[in-house]
């Protein structure tokens, strides 16, 4: 647990982990060796999970003969992947801090690397056993077969499940890029009304017969919220307007204008002389 602690509090360079740099070692491995993977790094061959350009081009029979091992057993200590492997494993692939999708990806193939080793040892066998006309009896080809089918079958799995997270990503991604969207089209949209706000308050303020339809509609809804109530007669009504009212918003002494930086705004000091827009972001307009 201690050692899992290192690896998760320590950081390198942009505040890179210790994991993420194996992680990054092991692709540049893959790499160099010309392991077939696609763009996003997933296996591109399931039938070829972890053989490098050199090991599928030699042939089997160029070992068979010879007291050489194989190129499945020299590849484990020609590069760093088994050793990759081995400090994970020994991590605990559970205890590992959280990376990347990319990371992820390419760390599902790194927790089955010993079972695809495996499968590579026994493909290498049966290999041999045919170029020597060795024929195993019943029982063991079954076995052999069932081997294949196994490691055949877990390829395919760690496959699905690179593309699971590949395809999650990118539904977690399509639905940040549309949250964006919907932020930027409700900003738009209160931009919209602060500038229609504005002009109409300027119309009003500089011309009369706006100032007018303004005054009416105020007095409609002034109406409209009037409630009757019902079995009362002979009531009084009060007038709630003041009949030298002439503001057509319901405030005091003061009304704040908001003034815009943005260019695109029109802003009320150019209609109301006497405010500097430099002042403030907020004027005060006395009412009559």
């Amino acid at each position: 647990s201690t050692q899992s602690g290192h690896y998760d509090r320590g950081r390198g360079t942009g505040q890179k982990t210790a994991v993420s740099l194996l992680i990054q070692l092991w692709r540049a491995e893959e790499h160099a060796m010309g392991v077939k993977r696609d763009r996003n790094h997933i296996m591109a061959d399931p039938a070829t999970p972890l053989q490098g350009a050199e090991q599928l081009m030699t042939d089997v029979s160029a070992h068979a003969l010879s007291s050489t091992p194989t190129l499945a057993i020299l590849d484990v200590a020609d590069n760093m992947r088994a050793k990759i492997y081995a400090m994970l494993f020994r991590i605990g692939f559970d205890n590992l801090p959280p990376v990347s999708a990319k990371d992820q990806i390419t760390l599902t193939l790194i927790e089955n690397y010993l079972d695809f080793k495996v499968g590579e040892v026994w493909e290498e066998i049966i290999a041999e056993l045919m170029l020597d006309n060795i024929t195993p009896i019943k029982s063991d080809r079954e076995a052999l077969r069932e081997i294949q089918t196994i490691i055949a079958a877990k390829s395919e799995a760690v496959k699905r499940h690179q593309m699971e997270i590949l395809d999650r990503e990118s539904r977690v991604e399509l639905e940040d890029e549309q949250a964006c969207y919907e932020q930027i089209k409700f900003n738009f949209k209160q931009w919209e009304q602060q500038n229609a706000s504005r002009i109409n308050f300027i119309n009003k303020t500089s011309d009369y017969e706006t100032l007018q339809i303004s005054k009416q509609r105020q007095s409609a809804l002034a109406e409209k919220s009037k409630q009757d109530p019902p079995g009362i007669r002979d009531t009084v009504e009060h007038n709630t307007l003041l009949k030298m009212l002439t503001t057509t918003v319901h405030s005091g002494r003061h009304i704040n204008v908001p003034l815009s930086d943005n260019p695109n705004l029109v802003s009320p000091h150019k209609v109301l002389p006497g405010i500097s827009p430099t002042r403030s972001n907020e004027r005060s307009v006395i009412t009559q």
